[in-house]
């Protein structure tokens, strides 16, 4: 009797903790919005290391997604402003003035993330559930002149609301669905916000 006590007790306590699993997000993620003619500017990008490690989690229940989007955040950041200038260069570290100069730079952009949330839930259907989520990201990219001051600033949003039928998986997939959403969106607001900048636009005709 107290082992059949014993072996509920141990089952209670692992329904109650729950899993936890770990999602990476594709880094190979593609921006769909394009531009007919790029600015021509050359631009030093450098992505902090906080933007490359971003993480974002949420609660199913028990269940625990954890989605690792940094590295593709950054993939989706560098396609994204390549895109939109005649030529980019990947800093490796904050810029400084010889770098700017050795390599002739125009713009330094620097992109950092503003907010980042998910939120899931499990849809009931007839046949299937559903993994439902909800993505929200947002990055702000500062725009510094070749004497490091501050020129211009973009932010950029991205959306991803998606849900798909939830079978005897793990949910990775299924769940994952509304972050890539939102990458891939945040991807096609970068490229908008920063090509219709009035001050970058100004400063790309001048170097014409």
């Amino acid at each position: 009797m107290n082992m059949v006590k014993y072996a509920l007790i141990i089952l209670i306590i692992l329904s109650s903790t729950g899993c936890a699993y770990n999602v990476m997000m594709d880094p190979n993620i593609d921006p769909a919005a394009n531009i007919a003619n790029p600015i021509k500017l050359r631009v030093g990008l450098f992505v902090p290391e906080e933007t490359q490690r971003l993480e974002i989690s949420d609660n199913v229940k028990a269940t625990k997604y954890n989605f690792y989007a940094g590295l593709a955040l950054d993939s989706i950041i560098m396609k994204s402003t390549d895109r939109v200038f005649v030529y980019v260069e990947r800093l490796e570290s904050y810029p400084t003035q010889q770098k700017i100069n050795q390599n002739k730079l125009d713009l330094i952009a620097i992109a950092k993330v503003s907010s980042a949330k998910v939120s899931l839930n499990v849809k009931q259907g007839f046949w299937q559930n559903e993994a439902a989520g909800s993505t929200s990201l947002s990055v702000q990219m500062s725009f510094l002149d070749p004497k490091l001051i501050q020129l211009t600033t973009v932010t950029a949003t991205g959306i991803g609301i998606d849900s798909k039928g939830l079978g005897l998986t793990t949910g990775k997939k299924e769940y994952s669905a509304s972050v890539e959403s939102a990458l891939r969106n945040l991807g096609d607001d970068l490229i908008n916000q920063m090509y219709g900048n009035y001050d970058i636009r100004k400063l790309g005709e001048e170097k014409e």
